[in-house]
């Protein structure tokens, strides 16, 4: 099934679904596996991108190894790697960018001088895969790479996942710093559908929809209806009321934030807890199911 916990900013819910939740569900016999989706990056520096997280570069890798012309070098897919050297440019080793140190403030990254970011060097962008280079397929977004990478089946799995939870615009080679935490999120919640488990794995999720345009919602919550249909149970903090409406059961905290908060104020259906006196989001979960 999938619980939507609801509630007033500071009522608990995070603390319940984030804090609470994962230490003790493990200890239920019918939960095998805990996976908390949370909005914490992918990674700190631009080394780390959606390519490399969701797994499916090494797919784009091991093409590119495959090429004659590859082959008539001796390279194998560690030469496509931005991780070891050999292939990436050295200046960035492979970052794309550099730590530019400022005074009195944060530092910041500028694109590097070397390979003005295709963070590999001129001779590793000789080889060309159907006509791309490695850097231009990491220049590519999810959508433009969906058709283009179609033969290679374990890079087509990754980009249909991303593009089902509604991240279809970000580019492969997107570095980790420059996604935000919804985005973060939806990456690894795709990166979960791809690896097709089935069954007694419970997800906990947190706001999946911030930012979101109400199409994407659809596609997402259409994703967390796919969890649940393998058997699996999907526990989501949610402030979206047409997610809410959608959900099998709600648990509405509150009934205010702070010490006022860390109640379960409502439990049930949609319409049982839109119809409850004490809720603060029952007459917005009303007005969703049109009550």
């Amino acid at each position: 099934m999938l619980t939507a916990v609801t509630g007033v900013s500071g009522s608990g819910k995070s603390s319940l679904v984030g804090g609470v939740l994962p230490g003790v569900a493990t200890s239920h016999p019918l939960v095998d596996r805990v996976v908390q989706v949370d909005q914490k990056p992918i990674g700190r520096t631009p080394r780390s991108n959606l390519a490399t997280y969701t797994g499916l570069f090494d797919a784009v890798r091991a093409a590119f190894a495959a090429t004659d012309d590859a082959k008539a070098r001796g390279w194998t897919a560690s030469r496509f790697s931005f991780n070891v050297a050999g292939g990436r440019c050295e200046v960035c080793q492979g970052e794309g960018s550099v730590s530019v140190e400022l005074l009195f403030l944060p530092g910041s990254w500028a694109p590097c001088p070397e390979c003005h970011g295709a963070r590999y060097n001129d001779e590793t962008l000789e080889v060309q895969w159907d006509g791309a280079s490695i850097a231009d397929v990491l220049g590519m977004t999810v959508d433009q790479a969906a058709p283009f990478l179609a033969s290679l089946p374990a890079a087509a799995r990754g980009l249909e996942a991303l593009r089902q939870v509604g991240l279809g615009y970000l580019r492969l080679g997107q570095p980790a710093p420059e996604l935000s935490g919804g985005e973060a999120q939806r990456i690894k919640l795709a990166t979960e559908l791809q690896r097709a488990r089935t069954g007694h794995t419970l997800y906990l999720l947190d706001e999946p929809t911030t930012g979101l345009h109400p199409a994407d919602v659809e596609l997402l919550t259409a994703q967390l209806a796919r969890l649940t249909d393998a058997g699996n149970t999907v526990v989501v903090v949610e402030h979206a009321m047409d997610v809410v409406a959608s959900a099998d059961h709600v648990i509405d905290m509150g009934p205010s934030g702070g010490e006022d908060g860390g109640r379960v104020v409502a439990t049930g259906s949609p319409a049982q807890v839109a119809a409850s006196a004490e809720s603060r989001t029952a007459p917005y979960l009303r007005e969703q199911l049109g009550l």
